[in-house]
């Protein structure tokens, strides 16, 4: 062997190439559910907690440290629990449609490990919508 590694130095877009070419490959091959599920997880790190931001219409955050097993359900009722009063809303991830109130794991629904959301809403008040107990938090 001359000693030369003819795959370097890369060419843009190579490396790209040869990850297709694997997975291309990989794909081929009849594996099991457990097998895809495992292939699925290398390389992600395992995170117990995550970090969820909410940005509310008049630029103040609303922040909380939720279980990687939680429901989005739960931060709902998180948003709920610091409003000033009931309103209608909806906590949107850019470039993604608004979240659902349901079930999902925070981990399945891609929040894991932080996310900013923005909150939004049809009203519009001069107010923060953050309930008196939040706001005497700010100082």
């Amino acid at each position: 062997s001359s000693g030369i590694n003819a795959e370097w130095p890369l060419r843009p877009g190579m490396s790209e190439h040869r990850r297709l070419t694997d997975e291309v490959a990989r794909n081929q091959v009849l594996r099991t559910k457990e097998m895809r599920e495992r292939d699925a997880g290398v390389g992600m790190r395992i995170y117990h907690y995550a970090v969820i931001r909410v940005r509310f219409p008049d630029g103040l955050f609303l922040q909380g440290t939720f279980s990687a097993h939680d429901v989005v359900e739960s931060v709902f009722k998180f948003v709920d629990d610091s409003l000033r009063k009931v309103i209608e809303y909806n906590l949107i991830l850019p470039g993604c449609p608004p979240l659902k109130r349901d079930q999902t794991t925070l981990k399945a629904a891609g929040l894991v490990p932080s996310v900013t959301l923005t909150l939004s809403t049809p009203h519009r008040s001069e107010f923060t919508l953050l309930s008196d107990e939040y706001v005497s938090k700010l100082c």
